[in-house]
């Protein structure tokens, strides 16, 4: 027996193939399943066969993507397509339960949604995922329309974490063309030091400094500091000066030559694609 309600599925099938008749709700539902060259991709995990086979057919319906697996096991052995992803995951499963799976990914930087499924649900259970950062929590048997809803959310979020991080390598890259000079000026300008206080600090003129900032700034491609500011927030940890931000502190002067200690972006989230390098 098939622990899917699937009365709705023709009627939720015609909805998100044409976007134009949809309404509401069901218009966040057409806008995450937007398709294009790098279509999403929904990865259900379930011991069970038919559930499987109901939840694919559901999503082939939709015309969504989706792959089966009936284990963590299978999925870690396949690979995974570059593309916005989510995971439909069953809690009891032979080998890892879905919530220690859950736990795995987020210990090794896995940032994928989860919407957890399961027929034997408690509430600590629930709570557990939920805090964990689950889309959604479902026991079976569930609506199709409630499936469909928090795998559009989860979509979308996980679209919205492939743009960020996008971005996010867009500046690395931007802030590897700094000399080591540049790097430092930007560290401390960042930071909300004052020309004069940064060449105190670096034991450079200050028309030296200013040079030095318009030149990071340039290469940033930041229009003003708060532009700067912005980019150093994304960078996070990946721009750090060994010098400290404090006005009142002093330092020595620093080699013209020396490097600017760059720290590793070791809070990156990666998605499913990159499981397999994990």
């Amino acid at each position: 027996m098939s622990m899917v309600n699937n009365g709705t599925r023709n009627k939720i099938g015609a909805t998100l193939a044409h976007p134009a008749a949809s309404a509401g709700k069901n218009a966040a539902i057409d806008a995450a399943f937007v398709r294009g060259s790098q279509d999403p991709v929904v990865f259900i995990i379930d011991d069970d066969v038919a559930v499987r086979e109901s939840l694919h057919s559901l999503f082939r319906d939709v015309r969504v993507q989706a792959e089966v697996f009936g284990s963590t096991t299978e999925l870690l052995a396949s690979r995974q397509p570059d593309a916005a992803s989510c995971l439909v995951l069953d809690i009891r499963l032979p080998g890892m339960s879905g919530l220690d799976f859950q736990t795995q990914l987020a210990r090794t930087n896995i940032d994928v949604p989860i919407i957890f499924i399961t027929g034997y649900a408690d509430i600590p259970m629930a709570v557990r995922a939920m805090k964990a950062g689950a889309v959604d929590f479902l026991t079976k048997p569930f609506r199709e329309q409630d499936l469909l809803d928090a795998v559009a959310t989860a979509i979308a979020r996980d679209r919205m974490r492939r743009k960020s991080e996008e971005v996010a390598s867009e500046m690395r890259a931007r802030f590897e063309t700094l000399s080591a000079r540049e790097r430092e000026v930007m560290a401390l300008v960042t930071c909300g030091l004052m020309n004069k206080q940064v060449a105190a600090k670096t034991g450079l003129a200050e028309a030296t400094v200013k040079m030095h900032r318009g030149q990071a700034m340039r290469k940033m491609g930041a229009k003003s500091i708060a532009d700067l500011v912005k980019m150093a927030e994304i960078l996070g940890d990946g721009i750090t000066s060994d010098r400290s931000c404090s006005p009142n502190i002093q330092s020595e002067p620093r080699p013209a030559n020396a490097a600017l200690r760059i720290a590793p972006s070791v809070g990156t989230r990666r998605g499913m694609g990159e499981m397999a390098h994990a």
